[in-house]
């Protein structure tokens, strides 16, 4: 009897404490069923795939978030959200790998703390990148007109400090500092392994600025980033880097809802960027230089609009890249313009279940001029394919 008032005095607290600092439970399970062709065009051998994946509309996620009031115009909160493949079960081995975070917000704004996704990313409750795409940054199948396919994004960052200021007549600015993430290396004793310590040169850093504008119809993004890579010595194909230069990104765009459609346009230019983070049919084939850094620009421009009780969506994206000039070398001199064009609709069952089919389409016009090619060097590889998906929100 004693063990069952404990059990239920303890439960009683539980429950009163979870009121009081309103913990909420939420998540979304997305999965589906698509086929992808890639026609390699000399690049090795064509590829048919079928077969069923999680996450494409929304990655499927589950979290707990929290807040409570402390007085005096203050609020702490937190985040603790954790991706999941909802057709296996399983995760990336990491527990609360979209975001694990603390903040606190008032009338100075909102200073947050932890495992943080950056601006240009679509995985996290600080990323903004998406607002410029009507695909945002999910897969749709793979090969689609999503941010992630036309321009670099950047992922979750350990370690992170991040600032976004009040809100001034629709105007938040935003600013990011990541202590750095470990990244495998080779040591000055050539000992291979996990490297990387907080604020010191031997792991990843990440730094970020951006701003976005909301009034009514119109929306803005803007963000400048850098990644300032560790100096361990990193091997990435036949190259061996000692001292890789800081990345660059710089991001423009917006939206504007005219009723009977929404407009989305985004441009990028980018600097010493990892190809193959931009995904593609070059990275799918591994074609000879996809993994080499990169510079160039992006433009996407795409639109939805109500559509027999959903939502339409059509989107075409450009990218233009060549090797970053740390990188040119016999072993790597490319040269690359990627076409991208998808078709969707989107219809909602109820305010948490939709269902939803894209069709994309996806061309990659690649080169190495690299001295010491030895195998193909230039083609035109492309990719095409259908997904359907259902998805919940609890």
């Amino acid at each position: 009897m004693k063990k069952t008032l404990a059990a239920v005095a303890v439960l009683g607290a539980f429950a009163g404490s979870a009121l009081a600092a309103d913990v909420q439970l939420y998540g979304i399970v997305d999965t589906g069923v698509g086929y992808n062709h890639v026609d390699a065009d000399g690049f090795g051998q064509d590829k048919d795939s079928f077969g069923m994946q999680s996450g494409q509309a929304s990655g499927s996620r589950f979290g707990f978030k929290g807040t409570e009031d402390l007085g005096n115009g203050l609020t702490v909160g937190f985040i603790l959200e954790n991706g999941i493949k909802s057709d296996t079960g399983v995760d990336d081995g990491v527990m609360f790998n979209r975001e694990s975070s603390l903040f606190l917000e008032g009338g100075f704004g909102k200073v947050a703390f932890g495992r943080i996704g950056s601006l240009n990313n679509g995985q996290s409750s600080w990323a903004k990148v998406g607002m410029i795409s009507a695909f945002g940054t999910s897969d749709w199948g793979g090969y689609s007109a999503q941010v992630g396919n036309i321009m670099a994004t950047a992922s979750q960052w350990d370690n992170m400090i991040a600032y976004q200021t009040p809100d001034f007549a629709g105007f938040k600015v935003y600013a990011q500092y990541a202590m750095g993430n470990q990244v495998d290396g080779t040591d000055a004793d050539e000992v291979e392994g996990k490297y990387g310590d907080e604020n010191e040169s031997s792991s990843d850093r990440y730094y970020a600025i951006g701003a976005t504008y909301n009034n009514g119809p119109f929306a803005a993004y803007f963000a400048v980033d850098s990644i300032n890579y560790a100096s361990v010595t990193t091997e990435r194909g036949n190259k061996v880097i000692e001292d890789m230069d800081d990345s660059l990104t710089v991001t423009l765009g917006g939206s504007y809802d005219f009723d009977v459609v929404k407009v989305y346009l985004g441009a990028q230019y980018f600097d010493e960027v990892a190809l193959d983070s931009m995904g593609g049919v070059i990275k799918a084939l591994k074609a000879p230089g996809y993994d080499t850094m990169v510079k160039g620009y992006a433009v996407t421009l795409s639109a939805d609009a109500p559509l027999w009780g959903g939502k339409g969506m059509f989107g075409i994206g450009y990218t233009d890249a060549e090797s970053a000039d740390s990188e040119i070398s016999t072993e790597a001199d490319i040269d690359l313009q990627r076409y991208v064009v998808s078709v969707g609709y989107d219809y909602p069952f109820s305010k948490r279940t939709d269902v939803y089919a894209v069709a994309s389409w996806m061309m990659d016009s690649y080169e190495n001029k690299a001295i010491e090619a030895t195998k193909v060097q230039d083609g035109d590889p492309s990719a095409y394919t259908f997904y359907v998906g259902l998805r919940h929100r609890f």
